[in-house]
């Protein structure tokens, strides 16, 4: 069972992250709430380089995590019960409803440790309606060409909603193996 404790060991990494990030928002939107006061001529101020470096290096933080979670399921624990052949192909349907934020925790992993390290150009906060601050994220459709990718940055796709989707990928998937290898 250490594999098992292993991977909800990440998760409580992630969940760190994920309340690290909220905390540098926060910040980052007092910070930029206050200079505008101050500041008349920033009230047409469509994004916001104060306080990118603490969002975007939380955000690195909770991908890292997202991505241990992943490495340790696939590397630890599957290789733990690989002897069970049906206990495996439980824990892969399990694992199925999280794939896609996985995998893109992993791109996005791979570009930060490998390729460019964060704030990436153009990583900003962007201002949205209603004076809210958000730190768009891209795609990651080509990890080697990462330039290439900040053209791919759909509205709505940004540091606190990827993470929350991490979080309600990675919480799944933990509920999902306690309750086979612990059942009420």
């Amino acid at each position: 069972m250490d594999a098992l404790l292993e991977v909800t060991d990440a998760a409580g990494g992630l969940e760190y992250s994920r309340g690290q990030l909220s905390r540098a928002i926060i910040v980052a939107q007092e910070e930029f709430d206050a200079a505008r006061e101050g500041m008349p001529d920033l009230r047409e101020v469509h994004s916001w380089g104060g306080n990118t470096v603490p969002v975007y290096y939380e955000f690195c933080n909770a991908v890292a995590w997202t991505r241990t979670v992943k490495d340790r399921y696939e590397d630890r624990l599957l290789t733990a019960v690989q002897h069970d052949a049906e206990l495996v192909i439980r824990l892969q349907k399990i694992r199925a409803r999280a794939n896609a934020e996985l995998e893109d925790a992993r791109r996005l992993a791979q570009c930060g440790l490998h390729k460019y390290t964060p704030p990436y150009p153009l990583a900003g906060a962007k201002l949205v309606e209603g004076g809210q601050l958000i730190d768009p994220v891209p795609i990651i459709t080509n990890p080697n060409d990462f330039r290439a990718n900040l053209g791919n940055m759909p509205a709505g796709r940004h540091a606190a909603s990827l993470v929350a989707g991490f979080w309600g990928a990675v919480n799944h998937l933990i509920n999902g193996l306690l309750d086979v290898f612990y059942p009420e």
